[in-house]
């Protein structure tokens, strides 16, 4: 039985994750701003698959260090599912929002593994870190703002760098990208939206569930992908497979862009070939 560590564990992908890997026999210990006796299903697990419930804000490092960099029993895992959705386009995002939700899902995924990453180190053990970004992470998905994509395209890159960087100390660090996932942070997507046109983008025809997020976060944390590092594992029904509009298509443009501003100063001149 492994001991692995969930941010975001109260509800949701966090939530859903913390489920299958008890199902499956490890302890887990949760990391979330809910306490545990809001959340009815923590107390119906067996009780050696509850590790420690910690009530703290993911951003905060020396709470997260004194939970993760110096446990009281020892992690082999972590699974960052604590974050936010924003909606807000670049045109109207304001400073504070985008620095907000660079803070949640950025900075909420560093210092939890950064953390854990230390711990293993120093205890000289290997372990597994996944992190859990979006498909906004990978391209434009419309509906979601400005400051979430930029979010989730960071949380990409950062695990990238971490799993160069913490190879050699056997450390795995790979990424969930799920499409939209029927939780509740994205009631009101879902509610503006509706779920047959979220779903009409996606060859799959249909949302994801909590639970097929967790399946593909708890295999990456196994000895069945030992050597998979480094890696964004999109759980979204195709989604990115598929370039073009979104089921319901994108706006008509307000501007006329055939007629430039101004003249193009490469009209009529000759390419030149570059060798």
């Amino acid at each position: 039985m492994s001991h692995v560590a969930v941010t975001g564990g109260a509800s949701g992908i966090g939530e859903a994750v913390t489920r299958r890997l008890t199902d499956a026999g490890h302890r887990v210990t949760v990391l979330d701003r809910t306490p545990a006796d809001r959340c009815g299903w923590w107390a119906d697990l067996p009780p050696a698959q509850r590790g420690a419930w910690h009530v703290l804000d993911v951003t905060d490092t020396a709470a997260v260090t004194a939970v993760l960099e110096r446990p009281q029993e020892p992690l082999e895992g972590l699974v960052t599912c604590a974050g936010i959705a924003t909606r807000e386009s670049v045109l109207d995002v304001s400073d504070d929002q985008f620095e907000h939700t660079l803070a949640v899902n950025l900075r909420g995924t560093l210092v939890p593994a950064r953390a854990m990453a230390r711990h293993l180190v120093a205890d000289r053990r290997p372990g597994s870190i996944v992190t859990v970004a979006s498909t906004a992470g990978l391209g434009y998905v419309a509906g979601l703002g400005a400051a979430y994509h930029a979010s989730k395209a960071a949380v990409v890159g950062l695990s990238r760098s971490m799993a160069g960087d913490l190879a050699r100390h056997g450390i795995r660090v790979n990424v969930v990208a799920p499409g939209v996932v029927r939780t509740p942070m994205t009631a009101g997507q879902r509610a503006d939206q509706g779920e047959g046109s979220l779903a009409s983008r996606a060859p799959a025809g249909r949302l994801a569930e909590a639970d097929e997020i967790a399946a593909a976060a708890v295999w990456l944390l196994s000895a069945r992908a030992h050597l998979t590092t480094g890696h964004v594992l999109p759980v979204e029904g195709g989604q990115v497979a598929v370039t073009g509009a979104p089921g319901n298509g994108f706006p008509a443009t307000a501007v006329d862009t055939r007629e430039l501003p101004h003249p193009d100063p490469y009209a009529g001149a000759a390419l030149q070939e570059v060798q």
